[in-house]
């Protein structure tokens, strides 16, 4: 009885491990497909921007969970990407994305996002700055008001809510624990594939005063 349970046990794992190849020759299939019909960069690098809303910038495929004429991939998981195969993109860019996932997986989603990139790639990200909302509360005599939106998110539909927040420090250790050899700060002023205005160069106005709120940072594979 002992032996039939192992068999039976290893027949399942063999039938798994073959169902799971399977998928992945069928993505790799798709992908080789696909590449024809997908937005090249001009330089020949491979971009990925996820979570780009209604922002439709040169030679980045799009990727969001709400449908656009300018969306190549939808998905309401954004970062479980089983769509997209290893060492697909040389850039992938999330701007004020990264917060909408949970505290308990954000480790994980940072490797997910790790694994689609090339050797040499980078993944560029901006994030609402911890140090900055307390700066903004602080600015402001403490007024929950100034900082409801850029700690929470807008709340004005149903994936944008916050679950995580981060500093400079935290999120650089972070991006290394998860695999990432290089981690450093990026201007969205200063840098390539970046000819559109985001929250990652726009402020918080305030009272008549405007506040940085954001955190630049991308880590090197």
């Amino acid at each position: 009885m002992w032996k039939l349970k192992q068999l039976l046990k290893r027949i399942a794992h063999l039938w798994r491990d073959r169902r799971a190849c399977a998928r992945t020759r069928k993505i790799k299939r798709n992908w080789a497909t696909r590449l024809q019909d997908l937005p090249l960069a001009a330089d020949g690098r491979r971009l990925l921007h996820i979570g780009c809303g209604e922002i439709e910038a040169t030679g980045y495929v799009n990727l969001d969970a709400r449908p656009g004429s300018h969306v190549h991939i939808v998905t309401q998981d954004l970062f479980r990407l089983e769509m997209i195969p290893e060492h697909a993109f040389d850039l992938v860019y999330m701007s004020h994305v990264l917060e909408h996932v949970s505290h308990l997986k954000v480790t994980e989603t940072l490797r997910e996002l790790r694994r689609i990139l090339k050797v040499g790639g980078v993944l560029r990200v901006s994030v609402p700055d911890f140090d900055h909302i307390l700066t903004l509360y602080q600015a402001t005599d403490h007024d929950i008001r100034a900082i409801e939106q850029p700690l929470m998110g807008a709340q004005d539909y149903a994936f944008n809510y916050h679950y995580m927040i981060f500093n400079d420090g935290h999120l650089r250790k972070l991006m290394l624990n998860s695999g990432f050899r290089e981690v450093r700060a990026w201007n969205p002023q200063d840098c390539d594939h970046h000819d559109f205005e985001d929250w990652a160069s726009k402020t918080i106005s305030w009272e008549g005063r405007e506040y940085e709120i954001s955190l630049n940072i991308e880590a090197v594979k």
